[in-house]
């Protein structure tokens, strides 16, 4: 059901149904106008030749004397329209439903045939004949003719050239999604390629397809270049004025010794440490997928013990409850790093951190809650904007560059995770990751 909703919404999927809505209304007016054109014309020719035969018959069998008139009727007969003569005449049988006009035609023609003209297809013991026109004829003296006719009147269901176009319009319609599945290849190739654009390396987006699609895909290409060597040269300018300025920080740091104001001294530590901080955390927010990382099976309730028992050792008021296996197939050092962001980020502003790790169906779920003050429930999309600092406590003094939540939530989405923030009733902020379980803990769990 899912694709057949998404091939209704693709453009594909919409012309073709424009194509053979398109085919069926070609049809249908065809057969319309066969019917009342063609069709009409060459019953009121059958019409015509049925009543010339019978009229002919009938004058010619009415001056016989009886035992010579079936044998003048048969004299009348052809190949295609035979004659006969019976003494009495039918009763109980009535003009098929399908013959009611040509009868009316064949009495318009020849009034002298009588209302008794009745008309039929019905021939059982005859399979090769199931479609010819049979009728019988009253005459005066209650006797009857019979006949037979190999031609059948266009009005009847089923006839050959009915046929004939309801199997080229299916044809043609078979031919028309065929068609438009190849022409919608290049497209549906060009949604894939520009789907894996942004994740990493460029990607090749195939230059396939009519001049349209191909000038779309040489157009990505080429911004993907111009995109990717900005953002080179950017990088490099940065890392370069990071380099620069590493100097000077160090050549800082050995100068405070010479201060003899302690509390100066560790003022001035403290913002040399800052410095030294958003440096690192700018270079790898810009830095990126620049330096791609294999994915492996890690245990991640072991990393989360071993964040826990460093920030204890620290003095800080850190608790890891989960269980001690949880198997995901991420980047080891990318995501350790997202998950101390977030416990650095609970320690800056909360007095107490818990960590939490659960498993859901297929996923497993960190839950990282502080005793801090929250956030502003309109200020939640702000907080993972980058170089974005809230106001209230969480501000520049507590050492935050504004990078620490939105480096946590470009490694959680490169794992097909989720991170979402939410302020607890109990007070306080939740950080909650979400990520897919690994394929072998599922086969176990």
């Amino acid at each position: 059901m899912k694709d057949l909703l998404r091939l209704a919404r693709s453009l594909e999927g919409r012309t073709v149904a424009v194509l053979l809505l398109a085919v069926l209304a070609v049809h249908g007016g065809a057969l319309m106008l066969y019917r009342q054109s063609a069709a009409a014309a060459a019953d009121e020719a059958l019409a015509s030749e049925v009543a010339r035969q019978l009229v002919l018959v009938r004058e010619a069998v009415l001056r016989r004397p009886e035992e010579a008139r079936d044998t003048e009727a048969k004299a009348l007969s052809s190949s295609h329209f035979e004659v006969g003569w019976d003494r009495s005449t039918p009763t109980g049988i009535g003009t098929h439903p399908a013959l009611r006009d040509l009868r009316d035609q064949i009495l318009a023609l020849e009034p002298v045939l009588g209302p008794g003209l009745v008309l039929n297809l019905d021939a059982p013991d005859e399979s090769f004949h199931q479609q010819d026109l049979r009728g019988t004829v009253p005459l005066p003296d209650a006797s009857s003719l019979t006949f037979r006719s190999a031609h059948a009147p266009s009005s009847v269901l089923g006839t050959p050239w009915a046929s004939l176009a309801t199997a080229m319009a299916v044809l043609v319609g078979v031919a028309a999604v065929v068609l438009m599945h190849r022409i919608a290849g290049p497209l549906r190739e060009l949604t894939r390629a520009t789907g894996r654009i942004g994740h990493g390396s460029t990607v090749r987006v195939p230059e396939i397809g009519p001049d349209e699609t191909r000038g779309i895909g040489r157009a990505l290409n080429a911004m993907q270049e111009r995109i990717h060597r900005l953002v080179g040269e950017r990088t490099q300018a940065l890392a370069a004025v990071s380099h620069d300025l590493r100097t000077p920080i160090a050549r800082l740091r050995l100068r405070l010794d010479r201060v003899v104001d302690e509390g100066e001294r560790r003022a001035m530590a403290a913002d040399l440490d800052e410095m030294q901080t958003m440096i690192d955390a700018t270079l790898a927010y810009l830095r990126g997928d620049a330096d791609p990382e294999a994915r492996q099976i890690v245990n991640v309730a072991s990393v989360l013990m071993g964040i826990a028992d460093a920030h204890q050792d620290a003095g800080r008021d850190v608790e890891y409850r989960g269980p001690g296996r949880a198997l995901a197939d991420v980047r080891p050092v990318t995501f350790r790093r997202a998950l101390e962001n977030l416990v650095d980020n609970g320690v800056r502003y909360g007095t107490r951190v818990g960590i939490g790790l659960i498993a859901d169906g297929n996923s497993l779920v960190v839950r990282i809650d502080d005793q801090g003050p929250g956030i502003q429930p309109e200020d939640v999309p702000r907080a993972l904007e980058p170089f974005s600092r809230l106001e209230g406590s969480r501000n520049r003094n507590t050492g935050g560059t504004g990078l620490g939540l939105t480096i946590a939530k470009r490694a959680v989405d490169a794992e097909n995770g989720s991170l979402v923030l939410a302020n607890r009733p109990e007070g306080g902020l939740r950080a909650e990751v979400r990520l897919p379980m690994a394929q072998s803990a599922r086969h176990t769990s």
